[in-house]
This record gives C-alpha cells, sequence and structure tokens, in this order.
C-alpha cells in the first residue's frame, strides 16, 4: 500500500476496528500524522508568533512554552482521535494481536489520577508559607516518576507489536477473515 492509499484508508475506515492494517498501511498513516502535526506546528507558529522569554526560572519558563496557543494541533489531535486508534487496532489485528491491547494506554493515565490525588494530599498538608521539605518534595518525585516509565512501556509494547509482521487465518492468527490460498502457498482450509 502506498502514502495516498493509506491516508485514504484510515480516513474511509476511521470508526472500523474490525480487519486488518498492513505494516505499510499503519506506518504511513503514521507519517502522515508526522508530516501534518508538523504543517500545522509551521501554520500556528506563522499565526501566533511566540517569542520565547527566558526568565532564568526554569519552571516559568516551561511553563510559558507548554502554554503556547495551539488550536489547530489541538483540533487536529481530536479530529484524528478515532482513525488514529481504528489503525493501531487493525495493525493489531493485522500482527496477531487483539484490540484490547488499546487499552494498555489506561495505564499511565489511571495511574496518572492516582499520583495526582497524591500530589494535592502531600501539598495540602504542607505548612504554607514555608519552603517544602525535601521529604514531600522526594514523594511528589516519587509518585510522578512512574507515569514516565509506564508511557515508556505503553511505546515500547506499541512498537514492538506494530513491526511484527503480518499473520494470517493458516498461521494462527483468529482476528483477521480467512482468504483463498494461490496455488503453491502453504496452508489447510479446514
Amino acid at each position: 500500500m502506498n502514502f495516498v492509499d493509506s491516508v485514504k484508508s484510515g480516513l474511509k475506515n476511521f470508526v472500523n476496528f474490525r480487519g486488518k492494517a498492513s505494516r505499510s498501511e499503519f506506518w504511513y498513516w503514521v507519517l502522515f500524522r508526522i508530516l501534518a502535526a508538523a504543517a500545522l506546528g509551521t501554520v500556528e507558529n506563522a499565526i501566533w508568533p511566540q517569542t520565547m522569554v527566558t526568565t532564568g526560572d526554569l519552571a516559568t519558563d516551561l511553563t510559558a512554552a507548554f502554554s503556547a496557543s495551539t488550536p489547530l494541533t489541538s483540533f487536529a489531535t481530536l479530529l484524528f482521535f478515532l482513525p488514529d486508534l481504528s489503525v493501531l487496532a487493525r495493525r493489531f489485528h493485522d500482527a496477531g494481536f487483539s484490540a484490547k491491547w488499546l487499552l494498555l494506554q489506561l495505564a499511565p493515565v489511571l495511574y496518572g489520577v492516582f499520583a495526582s490525588i497524591g500530589v494535592v494530599v502531600l501539598l495540602n498538608n504542607a505548612v504554607p508559607g514555608q519552603d517544602l521539605s525535601s521529604a514531600t518534595l522526594m514523594a511528589i518525585i516519587f509518585l510522578v516518576i512512574p507515569i514516565f516509565a509506564l508511557f515508556a512501556v505503553v511505546i515500547v509494547a506499541y512498537l514492538i507489536m506494530t513491526t511484527k509482521k503480518s499473520r494470517s487465518f493458516y498461521e494462527g492468527n483468529k482476528y483477521v477473515e480467512p482468504t483463498p490460498l494461490q496455488p503453491g502457498e502453504e496452508g489447510t482450509t479446514a
């Protein structure tokens, strides 16, 4: 499948979580999303230019950088949410995995909610007007770091699953429909 066919398939089957997507279809879709994000970022930067002001305070600088106005990118992310999930689910099926692996993305999100509650409790127990104690800071750090570790685990697992070669019905893949064998191919029709 070429780039244009992959994009057409991704947009046409945006709510189709059944079937399969070949490696080329999936990776061309990923390339399309990267190119679209780069184009939208360029347009946004032209419309809403960001002046980089460094105050010397890392927290202030990071807050300013991450709070930059990005309405086009945000809209595109929402628009492509279902197509991204459907292409990923179909790629999982093609590689012989269940689309239920999409739920793995919930692990860092759910832990993030737990960690946020823990951070709020720790900050509420801090003495107002005083700097945070080193024990409180360490507790906050150890609550936040596993979020990044969980995201890394999810990304590595998804990379492994999406780079697996396609498996046919005759190779034990129960997530795809059987296709007629070509003359000379091995397999069983039973």
